[in-house]
């Protein structure tokens, strides 16, 4: 399904967050109904792609030269990530590839990321499950914190969460509203449920940006935006993402600075 048809189909949806519906939302700290259904899948906002072959944008290209969101076994990406409370650090990406999400029965692409918090000393990990859609979404099903070799929390949503983009929308401005279930399970005991809401918008085409590993003049320009109960924008949770097809996520701003500083991106 092309972009511009986007906007038709999630009206159409409605107050549910995926046609295939979900449930109604938690309220307070109720993690409100399970976020797998009985048959151990989790709800999408779409049709998935084979995780195993990807490439569901642009049947007709390489996906690797056509996807803002590379999901390639051993593809790595290293970013400097500049933060007011932690400073300055590295982080790196790495996708390993498609396994079961855990607590279901679907696949989808681990992605793992690790950041050398320096000032602090903390390590922290992060284990991401993320699935390309065929109408150009990247959703993230399930991730975990890890904070100096131990797990800390697990989180899961229904419909599963809207990670970001891998394909280009016909024409900009272009919006898309995610609502979705999130439920927050703590290694150390308890659970948590949010309902949040966010807004994607792609606002500019053919961008150029300079980053440590080099001048990209192809990036798409994304904000995504956290909103309150009110549907106004959460202060100081507002994001601006530039991704590059065939490249992935080279800089983004917002509660922090990441700036691409090197990457390797594999072949299907």
């Amino acid at each position: 399904m092309k972009f511009r048809k986007l906007a038709v189909l999630f009206a159409a949806c409605g107050a549910l967050a995926a046609c295939g519906g979900g449930g109604s939302l938690p309220t307070g700290n109720d993690p409100g109904a399970p976020t797998t259904n009985p048959d151990g899948t989790v709800d999408l906002p779409g049709t998935g792609v084979d995780p195993n072959t990807g490439g569901g944008t642009k049947p007709d290209q390489k996906p690797e030269m056509t996807t803002l969101w590379p999901l390639t076994t051993g593809s790595t990406w290293t970013y400097r990530i500049t933060d007011e409370q932690e400073g300055v650090f590295n982080k790196v990406v790495t996708v390993q590839g498609p396994e079961t999400v855990p607590g279901t029965t679907m696949t989808a692409v681990k992605v793992h990321s690790k950041q050398d918090r320096t000032q602090s000393g903390t390590i922290y990990e992060e284990n991401s499950w993320q699935l390309e859609l065929t109408n150009g979404l990247v959703v993230r099903l399930r991730e975990e914190d890890i904070t100096d070799g131990l797990a800390s929390k697990a989180t899961t949503w229904s419909p599963a969460m809207v990670k970001s983009l891998a394909a280009t929308p016909a024409s900009v401005p272009w919006e898309h509203q995610d609502k979705v279930r999130e439920l927050i399970t703590y290694a150390a005991g308890g659970t948590e449920g949010k309902e949040p809401t966010y807004v994607w918008k792609v606002l500019e085409k053919d961008v150029t940006v300079t980053t440590p590993a080099g001048t990209f003049t192809n990036a798409i320009k994304v904000q995504r935006d956290k909103l309150n109960k009110s549907g106004e924008v959460k202060e100081e949770k507002s994001r601006t993402y530039w991704l590059v097809p065939g490249v992935g996520k080279v800089r983004e701003d917002g509660q922090r600075l990441e700036e691409l500083v090197s990457y390797d991106i594999k072949k299907p």
